[in-house]
């Protein structure tokens, strides 16, 4: 039973294994040009929760490469120091832009690339001074823009929250009804008011004479 369980599990590594290395020529092996990679490095000064070696190098939604490498800059620096390997086909310029995102429902993190500015002519990346390897450019993605900010939100929720409760108490509530009974009382008098004046605007259309003589005056009737 033990022995079956152990070829099992060999079988089902062999299978992962052969998967893995399908997916790389798929991935890299379409021809001659795509076989030669170039090395990048990334600085990341965020979180790069899910990121990991041999994470999806992506450019527009197109896989490029791999991340060969992660880790801090060195001990006393936090920063994050990242190696990626990508096809020679690519193009990388000086306004590429790598974030961390996300694949779908599945959550599956990748390296994400973006040419900010595709309609200016191409300037491409070069090994600067004191760099091992040219050095693309890193910046937040929105996932992570929207989870820096919740803390902020939520505390703004919670302020709207108990400024809803306030308003909703049951002293405003009484208070607002006492002032709907008012307001009903108003506009009572207020049509009452306003059928006397029409009724007396048809009296002075039809005898304005009242006006000198009054009410007492044997023309005036009030008209019904």
């Amino acid at each position: 039973m033990e022995t079956e369980k152990y070829y099992f599990r060999v079988g089902l590594f062999c299978i992962l294994v052969t998967a893995a290395f399908v997916y790389y020529l798929i991935t890299f092996g379409g021809g001659q040009e795509s076989k030669n990679l170039v090395r990048y490095a990334i600085y990341f000064d965020n979180s790069v929760a899910g990121l990991a070696r041999g994470a999806p190098v992506k450019l527009k939604g197109i896989a490029v490469g791999l991340v060969d490498d992660i880790r801090f800059v060195s001990k006393e620096n936090d920063r994050i120091f990242a190696v990626v390997d990508i096809v020679d086909t690519a193009p990388i310029r000086k306004d590429t832009v790598a974030s961390i995102a996300f694949q779908g429902i599945t959550g599956t993190t990748y390296l994400a690339l973006e040419n900010t500015k595709p309609d200016a002519p191409p300037v491409y990346l070069t090994k600067e001074k004191g760099e091992k390897y040219p050095v693309i450019a890193s910046e937040k993605s929105d996932f992570q823009t929207v989870l820096a900010n919740a803390p902020e939100v939520m505390g703004g929720l919670a302020k709207m929250a108990t400024q809803g409760q306030k308003l909703l108490s049951d002293k405003n509530i009484t208070a607002l009804q006492g002032l709907i009974l008012q307001s009903h009382d108003v506009l009572s008098e207020t049509t009452g008011a306003l059928r006397e004046f029409k009724m007396l605007a048809r009296t002075l259309r039809d005898d304005p004479s009242v006006i000198l003589h009054g009410t007492s005056y044997d023309g005036y009737k009030v008209q019904k």
